[in-house]
């Protein structure tokens, strides 16, 4: 969990994954004497009703805005994300909960300086997306941050072109910081932290923020370099499906890999890594993607065992259909074989 002042006014980025979350964040919300928490661009999740429903125990004013609600849930785990967001409707106080079709930027629900009243403690979801809705909360903006925002979510879209000079920074910068490290996770923690005060700081005319932003680009053109080299390292594993595994690779960009794999005939990419929260749990994370132009068509949770269970300690994180990150077990035992099967 990270924690920042923006304005005066805290606030806090986590995941509602596991109980561990939910209990961190009360931990810190109880020792803050919050008297209303407004959680936003944090995705519905089990976790997340829990830790609304004991703040509402304790007397505490709840408020969600929120982007990842399943208006048409075509299989299980929509159906769940699409329930907790009915459930936490009834919890919170105040709870608009749209979805990415109609709001891709979680920020374009809320209104500039919304939520910078006394007593106020914000809790985002811990990326940009989340970053941008929570400093327009507090009416810190700039002109193209809602536009920005919408991109934030979408890694194939952002370019200079799609993104304003500061959001293409920011994306570019934010993919030199510390992978997670598990015997070490408060270094990537800081890591983020230092760089959404940056972030903040530049969109508000800061210059030596924006200079630690342009000095991170540098550390990430050497990223992009090391991406195409290890694209050259890449199997098919099954039929337009591309697998390169990054455990022993030096940092890269993984936008640049995803583009050169997708030169390659790529419909999904995998990459094994040795970071992140599966990682953590199990000893290797393996990340799917699919290509942008091939997502209507093809659906990750459908290679899932019916009624999958997301988290790190099941080894399967997925909260859409174009995205799944899964251990080495479940890749070897279940994905695998159902991907190809399903490219075939």
């Amino acid at each position: 969990m990270i924690q920042l002042k923006i304005k005066n006014v805290t606030v806090l980025f986590s995941k509602f994954f596991a109980a561990a979350d939910r209990e961190a964040v009360l931990a810190v919300l109880a020792a803050l004497e919050a008297q209303q928490v407004v959680f936003i661009d944090t995705p519905a999740t089990a976790e997340l009703v829990a830790t609304a429903e004991a703040l509402v125990a304790e007397g505490i004013t709840v408020v969600v805005r929120d982007h990842h609600d399943e208006p048409s849930p075509s299989n299980p785990r929509a159906q769940t994300i699409a329930d907790a967001a009915t459930r936490l409707r009834k919890v919170a106080s105040d709870a608009v909960i749209s979805n990415r079709s109609e709001h891709p930027a979680c920020s374009t629900l809320i209104t500039s300086g919304e939520f910078k009243a006394e007593g106020i403690v914000i809790v985002a979801d811990s990326d940009l997306d989340g970053l941008t809705g929570a400093m327009k909360a507090l009416g810190v903006t700039y002109e193209e941050l809602d536009a920005d925002a919408a991109v934030f979510d979408e890694r194939p879209k952002q370019s200079a072109e799609t993104l304003s000079e500061l959001g293409w920074l920011a994306c570019r910068a934010l993919g030199t910081l510390s992978p997670f490290n598990p015997k070490a996770p408060q270094r990537s923690e800081d890591a983020k932290a230092e760089f959404f005060s940056n972030f903040v700081a530049a969109s508000q005319g800061d210059e030596e923020a924006l200079a630690g932003l342009r000095t991170k680009v540098a550390q990430f053109e050497e990223q992009v370099g090391n991406a195409k080299t290890l694209a050259e390292t890449a199997e098919e594993v099954a039929q337009s499906a591309w697998l390169v595994d990054s455990r022993e690779a030096p940092r890269f960009d993984l936008n640049t890999l995803s583009r050169e794999l997708e030169g390659k005939g790529a419909k999904v990419t995998v990459v094994v890594k040795a970071f992140g929260p599966i990682a953590a749990a199990h000893g290797a994370q393996y990340s799917l993607a699919v290509a942008r132009r091939h997502q209507k068509e093809i659906n990750l949770q459908e290679l899932l065992p019916e009624g999958f269970e997301s988290s790190p300690e099941t080894g399967i994180i997925s909260n859409t259909t174009f995205l799944l990150h899964v251990s080495e077990g479940v890749w070897n035992e279940t994905v695998l074989s159902a991907l190809t099967e399903r490219l075939a």
